[in-house]
C-alpha cells in the first residue's frame, strides 16, 4: 500500500508543477502582448516617418518648380533619403505601403522632370487651347496621369496612416 507521506508528495509535485505551468503560460501570455504593442508603436513611427517624408518631398517639389530660382536641397538626394528610409522602416510597413510610398515617390520625380523639361514652354494656356484648337504636347498626358496617380496614392496613404493612428489597421 502506498503510505499517505508518498501521496502527499505526489500530489505536491503535481500542484507545483501546475502552478509552474500557469505561471509560465502567463509570463509568455504577457511577453507575447508587450512584443504586440512594441511593434505597434514602431508601424505608427514608421509610418508617421514615411507620410512626413513624402509630404515633404511634395513640398519641396512644388516649391522649386514655382520658384525655380530659389535654393533649394537637390531633389535627387530626397529621393535616395526616402528610398533609404523605405529600407530601414520595411519591417513596420506592409507590402502595399511600400509600394504606395514608391510610386508615389516616382510620380512626384516623372512630374517634376517633365516640368523642368519644359513640358509647359509649347502648351497654350487653357484658353489659347481652346479658342486656337492647337494640340497639346504628349507629354501632357504623362503628366496628368501622373498627378492622378499621385492624388490616388496619397489619398491611399494618408487614408492607411490615419487608420493606422486610430489603430483600426493593424
Amino acid at each position: 500500500m502506498i503510505s499517505d507521506a508518498v501521496v502527499v508528495g505526489i500530489l505536491t509535485f503535481i500542484g507545483t508543477a501546475l502552478a509552474t505551468g500557469a505561471g509560465f503560460w502567463q509570463w509568455q501570455r504577457t511577453q507575447a502582448r508587450e512584443a504586440r504593442a512594441t511593434f505597434r508603436t514602431q508601424r505608427v513611427d514608421a509610418l508617421r516617418e514615411v507620410w512626413e517624408a513624402l509630404s515633404s518631398f511634395e513640398e519641396a517639389q512644388r516649391i522649386s518648380i514655382a520658384h525655380p530660382d530659389a535654393a533649394a536641397e537637390p531633389e535627387t538626394g530626397r529621393l535616395a533619403q526616402i528610398n533609404l528610409l523605405l529600407l530601414r522602416r520595411s519591417p513596420f510597413l506592409r507590402s502595399d505601403e511600400q509600394e504606395w510610398a514608391q510610386a508615389f515617390a516616382q510620380r512626384l520625380t516623372e512630374i517634376d522632370a517633365l516640368l523642368r523639361a519644359g513640358l509647359n514652354d509649347d502648351c497654350p494656356t487653357d484658353s489659347e487651347w481652346w479658342a486656337t484648337s492647337r494640340e497639346l504636347p504628349p507629354a501632357t498626358h504623362v503628366a496628368s496621369t501622373a498627378a492622378y496617380q499621385l492624388r490616388t496614392l496619397r489619398g491611399k496613404l494618408g487614408e492607411r496612416y490615419a487608420a493606422v493612428m486610430q489603430g483600426e489597421h493593424e
